[in-house]
């Protein structure tokens, strides 16, 4: 029995293409919300986004989906390395159910492990460009606080991720351009000046 919905395998193999294949893509999604549902191990091959496959056998913990980029991630747990790692799906090359039950304690380590990584970053959001609906948009999937401030016609939000979204954080918040400002902290917001520096001088 599909895990996955008629109208859903339907619209992922029409309109998704961050899964890229189509119906590989939800073959993919089903197979990582059955390891979920019966709590077994994967074995599975992933290509990183610099091209290099990484192996292993790990206990899958959550599957998110990205609405701004219309694609799916599967969370995993490295219990040797005591980490979470974030695999997009759709480099994912292969994905294999296995006997072996996920080892007990596998959520509560799983929860330190976010407890102790958790961040947040406070932005100032004009309404320009769309900048308030894309932000909402894009942060779709992080918890967040936001208020709106009559008289300066501007929205603060307050975002919550987690250390190994830094990056992703970083490029989402560079796209509003200049409709976004970064209050807080004070190492988020030299690290966007950073960033423009570096690009201004690379049309040098």
């Amino acid at each position: 029995m599909a895990l996955l919905p008629a109208y859903c395998r339907s619209m992922m193999t029409t309109t998704a293409p961050g899964l890229a294949c189509s119906t590989r893509g939800a073959h993919l999604v089903e197979e990582c919300l059955l390891l979920r549902r019966q709590k077994r191990q994967l074995a599975y091959a992933n290509r990183d986004s610099s091209g290099q496959l990484h192996e292993g056998i790990d206990s899958p913990c959550r599957l998110e989906y990205d609405a701004a980029a219309n694609c799916y991630d599967l969370i995993i747990w490295q219990a040797d390395e005591a980490r979470a790692i974030k695999m997009r799906v759709a480099r994912l090359e292969s994905v294999q159910c296995l006997d072996a039950p996920i080892p007990a304690g596998t959520e509560a380590s799983f929860q330190q492990f976010l407890a102790s990584r958790r961040q947040s970053v406070t932005l100032r959001i004009e309404r320009q460009n769309n900048a308030v609906e894309r932000s909402f948009m894009m942060f779709a999937s992080y918890d967040k606080e936001a208020s709106y401030d009559e008289d300066t016609d501007t929205y603060t939000m307050q975002l919550y991720y987690y250390d190994f979204d830094r990056r992703e954080i970083l490029q989402q918040i560079l796209s509003l351009g200049a409709a976004a400002t970064v209050l807080a902290p004070a190492e988020m917001r030299e690290a966007i000046i950073e960033r423009l520096k570096a690009a201004w001088q690379n049309l040098q």
